[in-house]
């Protein structure tokens, strides 16, 4: 059986530096995730989180998931891609510093998973 990419690794590897420097600008205005460069790490764990979910969906030949739900516009590549940066981002927050109130560090998680799904909506 021959597996296709879904999306060409060039297009995931690119899209998720775009995706994880959009999480660090829209943290970056948390004043929270502006100490101890908290906002770099989360950038960097929602490109992480959006490389593993997608390369995942191309070694699986996931193109099932790429098919949007009627009502709501969204599938499950797409909310693959949120929840996988959220679950690097809480993960990442946590051992970096990990002091941090939970709220917090669900809160940056959760902001970086809504960048990461609208990302993946319009551009993969």
């Amino acid at each position: 059986m021959l597996l296709l990419n879904i999306f060409p690794v060039r297009d995931i590897m690119l899209y998720a530096l775009a995706t994880g420097a959009l999480a660090m600008i829209a943290l970056a205005a948390w004043p929270w995730a502006r100490k101890q460069n908290r906002f770099v790490i989360a950038g960097a764990a929602t490109a992480a989180g959006f490389i593993a979910w997608n390369l995942t969906l191309n070694k699986t030949n996931g193109t099932g998931f790429n098919v949007d739900a009627p009502v709501i516009q969204l599938s499950w590549a797409d909310t693959g891609s949120g929840v996988v940066s959220f679950v690097f981002v809480a993960i990442a927050l946590t051992v970096y510093a990990p002091r941090e109130r939970a709220q917090n560090v669900v809160g940056a998680a959760a902001i970086a998973a809504a960048v990461a799904v609208v990302v993946d909506i319009f551009v993969l």
